[in-house]
């Protein structure tokens, strides 16, 4: 199978858009066919050479799409649902995941790194047969990707392609500092250092928690999806912004 994916060959380069092989599906292997897929900074790091990675390679990890294909074990999701992709799948068997790590599974950890599937397989080949490598054990800067599926999270059909996303990455990252991290409690008070994209979602998640004020501080002028949560110093919201 044949698709166009954006491919990095050396660090400082422009990602060119190639035709790329996919050879082969794993038992336990789903087939998305992207229909979004966020920027990450940690995207950005490996394009300007500032976190090593092996390449070539195909990027992405923040992507939402359509199961097209599963393998023949596959049983946790179906053709035709629409899913987000996670770059944290875990074997639930390993001595981290039975100690409720599953950030650190053994297997994520083995072969991610090495840029490869969560299995341990390299599915993506250049047009000329040479193996690319796979990103954050996804991939999906590209038409189609390849995911274990355990890694792929069922969605509702009213969560629009470009938000949903964003749940891979961005969104739980600003959740879990809030959930996990900081543990905010009903009625505390959160200060949020930069309203980026993952900054945005502690702004978000700190309400949900309950959180009686939250104060958003930033060098650069609010984003348009804050500025109904700042039309006073003190909105309805409880949200303020610091500049």
């Amino acid at each position: 199978m044949d698709f166009k994916a954006a491919v990095l060959h050396q660090p400082g380069e422009e990602i060119s858009i190639e035709s790329v092989q996919l050879k082969g599906l794993g038992a336990t292997e789903v087939l998305i066919q992207v229909r979004a897929s966020g920027l990450c900074h940690t995207d950005l790091e490996i394009i300007d050479g500032e976190l090593n990675w092996p390449l070539p390679v195909v990027l992405g990890h923040e992507g939402s799409g359509e199961v097209v294909e599963v393998g023949s074990a596959v049983r946790l999701v179906s053709v035709g649902d629409r899913v987000v992709c996670s770059w944290t799948p875990a074997c639930g068997g390993c001595f981290f995941c039975a100690q409720d790590q599953p950030i650190l599974c053994k297997q994520l950890n083995l072969n991610n790194p090495k840029g490869y599937t969560f299995s341990g397989a390299r599915r993506l080949h250049l047009s000329d047969g040479k193996p690319l490598h796979h990103f954050s054990v996804i991939s999906s800067h590209a038409e189609f990707c390849v995911i274990e599926e355990k890694a792929a999270v069922r969605i509702p059909d009213c969560i629009p392609w470009a938000e949903a996303c964003l749940l891979g990455c961005g969104v739980m990252t600003g959740y879990g500092a809030i959930r996990n991290v900081a543990v905010v409690r009903s009625g505390e008070s959160v200060g949020v250092f930069g309203c980026g994209a993952v900054g945005l979602n502690v702004v978000k998640s700190a309400q949900l928690a309950g959180a009686s004020q939250v104060t958003g501080i930033d060098s650069l002028p609010p984003l348009n999806p804050l500025e109904p949560l700042m039309s006073s110093p003190q909105s309805k919201h409880g949200m303020q912004y610091v500049n």
